[in-house]
């Protein structure tokens, strides 16, 4: 008789601890939660709970891996998006986090493979063109830059970075007028864009503008971009 109580007990014990297990989706949300909270290390041990559940679940991967991303673990960061990407190689996110996470380490070349198969596979993700455009800028191959900036503009018309970032280029292949005209938008989209007046006194003053090429990059300086003092001392002090 006791060892039948024993033995029902020890049943009813495991029904409780099963019944108390959280789902996947509820690992998956509560390491979300842990993620919105910024505590990164939590998250990771939320998704390791999933992940030991089940090893390919994508979700749970690239948000570990994302978390791990943002804990500047890079190098485990592009391991664990390489096994979402091997769980699911539809999916254009775990491809785009680890290109970020490549940029990060210097690696342009994977970054660049990375978004490649973004934009292949996505063709509508704005970030990927800039990202990929940026690389493309450092290098400077300005025209292939604009190109990304442009068709990322069709995407997402009210982009100031994008329009930021498509005058950058136009002043590097020698049309400041078009130059002006980008930045003058991104500025209207973003009052207080430092960078975007740093570039724009550098069109005007390409332009033979001197006087509104300085007072644009006075602004510049007034919002704290770093070079703007540099510009000035060697376009607007006599």
């Amino acid at each position: 008789m006791q060892k039948k109580l024993s033995l029902q007990f020890l049943v009813i014990l495991t029904m409780l601890v099963l019944g108390c297990s959280p789902s996947e989706e509820e690992l998956l949300t509560q390491g979300r939660s842990f993620m919105d909270e910024n505590n990164y290390a939590q998250a990771i041990k939320t998704f390791n709970q999933l992940l030991d559940k089940n090893p390919g679940n994508y979700s749970a991967l690239n948000a570990k891996g994302v978390a791990l991303l943002r804990l500047g673990q890079l190098d485990e960061a592009i391991a664990t998006f390489g096994n979402a990407i091997n769980a699911d190689t539809t999916n254009y996110r775990a491809f785009f986090n680890r290109g970020n996470a490549f940029r990060l380490l210097g690696k342009d070349n994977e970054a660049m493979l990375d978004y490649d198969y973004v934009i292949n596979i996505q063709p509508d993700v704005t970030d990927a063109y800039i990202n990929r455009g940026a690389i493309l800028f450092k290098y400077q191959e300005f025209d292939r830059a604009l190109f990304d900036f442009q068709f990322a503009l069709q995407i997402e018309p009210n982009n100031a970075l994008l329009y930021l970032n498509k005058g950058k280029a136009e002043l590097r292949i020698n049309n400041p007028e078009d130059a002006i005209y980008d930045l003058k938008k991104a500025i209207e989209m973003q009052p207080e864009y430092g960078e975007a007046f740093y570039w724009l006194g550098l069109a005007e003053l390409a332009q033979d503008n001197k006087a509104q090429g300085c007072e644009y990059l006075f602004s510049a300086q007034t919002f704290s971009f770093e070079g703007a003092s540099e510009a000035i001392g060697q376009n607007c002090v006599q």
